[in-house]
């Protein structure tokens, strides 16, 4: 717990979501994971961490991913599932709200990427 007004820790399986944005340069293989409280994707390649932020309406339980995707219906994705994300990378700055202040202390050591679609891999 901080001792800093106004700075809370993150919720436990608190996720980074913002308005849906179809805009996809990129598209990732890779596992999600949860570490240290910051829902993560593994690239399979690279195996470098990213932090996704997913579309609004998303939320996560612990154990799976329910992925909201405006007019589609949800879906569902299980930590450590092969997937393709879809999506591109984004700035922590690009987020613009002071909501985000707690994931970046916790979580900012991985570059945000903002998901447009994921699907299974296989």
């Amino acid at each position: 717990m901080s001792n800093h007004p106004g700075v809370r820790p993150l919720r436990p399986l608190e996720i980074a979501t913002a308005p849906y944005q179809p805009l996809a340069t990129t598209n990732l293989t890779g596992t999600l994971m949860y570490e240290g409280g910051c829902l993560l994707f593994r690239g399979e390649e690279s195996g470098t961490l990213f932090l996704p932020v997913f579309p609004a309406g998303s939320s996560f339980n612990g154990n799976a991913l329910l992925f909201h995707l405006p007019g589609k219906g949800d879906q569902w994705l299980a930590v450590a599932q092969e997937l393709l994300i879809y999506g591109h990378p984004i700035e922590w700055q690009a987020l613009g709200s002071s909501l985000y202040e707690p994931m970046l202390r916790q979580c900012g050591a991985y570059a945000p990427f903002f998901v447009a679609n994921v699907r299974p891999a296989n």
